[in-house]
């Protein structure tokens, strides 16, 4: 039974998730939040927004990719 319970308690710790990587830190650096920057991710360039999360140092955070287009439906005739 206290086996279960521990089990349990372990399974429910949020995973941590690894911090903001150097390029990310350097290109905010000298920079506000809410500034506009630029990381290279193997050959593209990403624009994002400087920005901190609780307890991580400013870094920049690409904006979210477009969402794609919804299929318009054809009007019933």
């Amino acid at each position: 039974m206290v086996t279960a319970l521990l089990s349990a308690s372990v399974l429910a710790l949020p995973a941590s998730r690894p911090g903001p990587d150097l390029e990310a830190v350097q290109s905010c650096a000298t920079k506000s939040p809410g500034a506009a920057c630029e990381l290279s991710h193997q050959t593209r360039a990403l624009e994002g927004t400087c920005q901190a999360r609780e307890g991580e140092a400013l870094a920049c955070r690409p904006a979210p990719p477009p969402r794609p287009l919804s299929r318009k439906q054809t009007p019933e005739e």
